[in-house]
């Protein structure tokens, strides 16, 4: 008995003595915390983070069906539903310019808050129209560009996004070149600046 005794109080004895925080040590912790919040909040600009990550994912489909063409040596169609905002992909696998049964369309949503929009200036002689080109079809309702076998594109591009608050500097721009099929993007603020990811 006298065993146990002695081992209750040295356990208690260890759990006295133990470090920790005060209950006025947390909240003057999460009271830093707060304000350190508080400061850093207004330039976290969410809009910004959301048109880049919609830039990447229109940019990608855009290569991906430049890719697709080339490889698998028929014409891939990449149409614009702006209403929609997403992105149609038409594996166009004998080439006659339209969505047949048998061939796959996927589609590719834009991000939450992103939509097309017709942008405050257009860029170098294009319109200011959300989706433009000068050779652009209409396939299926949507306006639409179409990467052949060699790469090329079967017409320059233009597609302008922006958030749902639609600021000036919240605008970006895709733009396609037909020879290449190269794809670049450019943000707007006073004018159209080339940007990098």
């Amino acid at each position: 008995m006298a065993a146990l005794e002695v081992a209750l109080r040295s356990t208690s004895f260890r759990f006295s003595n133990q470090s920790g925080f005060s209950l006025f040590e947390l909240i003057i912790t999460l009271a830093v915390i707060s304000v350190i919040a508080a400061i850093g909040a207004p330039r976290l600009n969410l809009h910004r983070f959301r048109l880049d990550a919609s830039v990447r994912t229109i940019q990608t489909t855009l290569q991906q069906a430049e890719r697709e063409a080339v490889r698998r040596q028929h014409d891939t169609v990449v149409g614009f539903d702006a209403t929609g905002r997403r992105i149609r992909l038409l594996d166009d696998v004998n080439n006659n310019g339209a969505g047949d049964n048998t061939e796959r369309v996927t589609w590719k949503q834009l991000d939450d808050g992103i939509r097309f929009a017709n942008p405050p200036a257009g860029f170098g002689s294009g319109a200011a129209v959300s989706v433009t080109g000068g050779s652009l079809s209409t396939i299926d309702g949507y306006p639409s560009v179409i990467f052949r076998r060699d790469g090329a594109a079967s017409s320059d591009l233009q597609v302008f996004i922006t958030s749902s608050r639609a600021q000036n500097g919240d605008f970006r721009l895709l733009s396609v070149t037909r020879s290449t099929g190269r794809v670049d993007w450019y943000r707007y603020g006073s004018g159209w600046t080339r940007g990098s990811i």
